[in-house]
């Protein structure tokens, strides 16, 4: 029998770690405290419904007893730090895992009684994944990230003078560069963060947003080379 999950959260990363889990048939249902992300994930066809995140009674309404991992989503950094402290209080043995953007936040999670802490921009999606099926993997990728190392992840908006504006992922010389293209936010296909499979179709354009991993220097020399 699948787990069950309860997944808080249909915003830029909450959509991405809904795709990843759906692709492993997992039992997931979204809550959401937006009108909005109620509307596009129904619209979507996915099992959503809204809770009022400063109601203890509503949270207790979401079945939160009934499953085996609570992952917090919100995009909202303090929505999604509030709802883990509910979420903690309330039920003190279900299993969270929140998605973080800063090590304030990350820090913040932790003190609130979160189990495990993804930041955002390292695999958010593919990580909760990870620890679903592949604990010891897991593992090894989160002391990866968290020792000390020369590598990095980061953002590249393109500008309207790169040379990439117009070019497929599939043609971006990555290799030369010793670095590793993760996913970007395709602004044609909506404000979502889209982690990259071998053979997905993307034409870049000016102001999406493509996440790099490698050394700074070489990302800073990859950007350069291609007009900034």
């Amino acid at each position: 029998m699948n787990k069950k999950i309860i997944l808080f959260g249909y915003g830029i990363f909450g959509h991405s770690i809904y795709e990843k889990l759906s692709e492993l048939n997992y039992d997931v249902k979204v809550k959401v405290a937006q009108k909005e992300s109620y509307k596009e994930a129904r619209d979507k066809g996915v099992d959503v419904e809204m809770f009022n995140l400063y109601s203890d009674e509503s949270i207790k309404e979401c079945g939160i007893e009934e499953v085996s991992y609570v992952v917090c989503a919100m995009d909202d950094n303090h929505e999604n730090l509030f709802l883990a402290l509910s979420i903690r209080e309330l039920f003190n043995d279900v299993y969270i895992i929140a998605v973080s953007n800063s090590t304030y936040l990350t820090n913040k999670l932790k003190m609130a009684g979160v189990n495990r802490v993804i930041d955002m921009y390292h695999l958010s999606g593919l990580m909760i994944k990870n620890i679903l099926i592949k604990p010891i993997a897991s593992e090894f990728l989160q002391g990866f990230i968290n020792n000390s190392h020369p590598y990095i992840f980061k953002e590249y908006k393109v500008t309207k003078k790169s040379k990439l504006v117009g070019k497929k992922i599939e043609h971006v010389d990555f290799d030369s560069f010793d670095i590793i293209f993760v996913g970007m936010v395709d602004l044609e296909k909506g404000k979502h963060f889209i982690f990259y499979s071998a053979g997905d179709e993307h034409r870049i354009d000016c102001e999406d947003t493509l996440i790099l991993v490698g050394t700074e220097e070489n990302i800073d020399k990859f950007i350069l080379a291609n007009g900034g």
